[in-house]
């Protein structure tokens, strides 16, 4: 699944739309890159992706418009509008149109030779005022609300993508202080929108979900450990679990005995660890994922290679990458091998 378009209409400061459509090979991008000054938006077009994706699961499991506390009608206010258009959507043979706002912008896009599959709330004038429709075109979504309810209720194989949202404001590292080292389910409830929350609290915590991994499913555990382990400096993450406490070590190379714990890694270190962990974990087939500024805290020698890292994990299952970012190489590698969107008048 890839986002082939997106259109805002006053949504921040943005009033455009995007088609991230590769006219070299006739295909969608599937690493996207948006560059521009503060302010220009470039987070709230990766938000606003998320919300639109979180709603398209609140129609499926609910067949009624949004709730006014709902994140779409809490982010996207009146007169504002959302669209994405989604190619490569298991069960359809053309795209899908993921709509939230007026309703003549939806027609608009539908009317185009885009797609006539949609589902979302069009906001449109009748007699008593606007009103808000929930539509779906085709019988094809229901096959899809099966498919979620079995991603949300169960760890089994998915038969459908998922999206992935790691908020750049969201990705600090928090120590645990309750519930330390104990054995607890890990939420299945968040593989459709799976993103980063700082808490104090050891469930949720990345180390905890590791450990839970390594219970599990240990090919997949120990595949990450090496992985992370590529990005530390003169240490190493021991995969086995200290006895008695539940707990991961870091081992520094060449002073033997001498460790400490996940928590005393730098904030770049930890930066490498999140991103890497949350799309290698929990990333679907034919997945989403979307970064904000993935290259924070991160030494500029770290970059090229945690860069290929993860746009490597993203292709090895189909996916597609989008991000922001303020580092001229990264923007740079996108203008090379990508596709750089530039935000704001930024030259």
């Amino acid at each position: 699944m890839k986002i082939k378009e997106l259109h805002l209409i006053n949504v921040g400061p943005l009033d455009q739309s995007f088609v991230f459509k590769d006219e070299w090979q006739g295909d969608v991008h599937n690493q996207i890159l948006f560059s521009g000054p503060n302010g220009s938006g470039k987070t709230i077009i990766l938000q606003t992706i998320a919300i639109l994706w979180d709603a398209f699961g609140y129609w499926l499991d609910h067949r009624k418009i949004t709730p006014p506390s709902s994140p779409v009608n809490q982010c996207i206010k009146q007169g504002q509008s959302a669209a994405m258009v989604l190619t490569e959507c298991p069960g359809f043979n053309e795209p899908v149109i993921i709509f939230y706002g007026d309703f003549f912008l939806l027609k608009d896009i539908s009317q185009k030779p885009v797609s006539k599959q949609w589902i979302g709330e069009a906001i449109g004038g009748s007699e008593h005022g606007m009103k808000r429709y929930l539509g779906m075109t085709d019988e094809l979504f229901y096959n899809w609300a099966e498919a979620r309810k079995k991603m949300i209720l169960t760890f089994d194989k998915a038969d459908i993508p998922n999206l992935i949202w790691l908020d750049a404001e969201q990705r600090r590292w928090v120590t645990p202080k309750r519930n330390l080292g104990k054995h607890l389910p890990e939420n299945s409830d968040l593989r459709w929108l799976v993103t980063y929350q700082a808490t104090e609290d050891w469930k949720g915590q990345l180390e905890a979900s590791l450990i839970n991994l390594k219970i599990t499913n240990p090919h997949p555990y120990h595949q990450a450990i090496r992985d992370l382990n590529d990005f530390l400096y003169d240490k190493e993450i021991d995969p086995k679990i200290k006895p008695g406490e539940n707990r991961l070590q870091v081992k520094i190379k060449n002073k033997r005995g001498k460790t400490h714990s996940i928590d005393e890694l730098s904030a770049g270190e930890h930066q490498v660890m999140i991103q890497l962990y949350m799309v290698s974990r929990w990333l679907e087939h034919g997945g989403i994922v979307l970064i904000d500024e993935p290259d924070l805290f991160l030494h500029p020698s770290l970059i090229p290679g945690f860069m290929a890292k993860l746009e490597s994990l993203v292709k090895e299952r189909n996916g597609q990458l989008i991000i922001t970012s303020h580092n001229s190489d990264i923007w740079k590698r996108y203008e090379r091998k990508g596709l750089r969107v530039k935000l704001g008048g930024e030259v």
